[in-house]
């Protein structure tokens, strides 16, 4: 009888590690994912600027002037950067600004619809 009651147990056992291997598998697999979904660049950009995720453009547009005249050195360094380049590298951050608003409109729009 004894023998009988240890292979239960045996067999018990085997299902709780069995289990218990199952939960954290599935767990492993839940932060695979939300690693995923938080190195998106919206999230990040959610994670750095938490105030700006529900504004609109207008409120980004508070918010950066709000933060050049708390940091000066942030303006004039953008305006150093922005002035010192040449010609042809104007029109490539001409290109890129509107690819980037671009993007925002789109996320932003996106964020409406939902």
């Amino acid at each position: 009888m004894k023998s009988n009651q240890s292979t239960s147990k045996r067999s018990v056992q085997i299902e709780l590690v069995r289990a218990r291997a199952a939960l954290e598998r599935q767990s492993v697999v839940h932060a695979v994912r939300n690693l995923g979904v938080s190195l998106q660049p919206r999230a990040i950009a959610r994670n750095v600027f938490p105030r700006l995720s529900g504004r609109s453009l207008a409120g980004w547009a508070m918010q950066a002037v709000a933060l050049t005249r708390r940091y000066p050195l942030l303006a004039s360094a953008t305006s150093a950067v922005f002035s010192g380049l040449s010609r042809r590298r104007r029109w490539w951050r001409v290109g890129a600004g509107l690819l980037l608003s671009w993007q925002i409109a789109r996320t932003m729009g996106d964020k409406r619809d939902d």
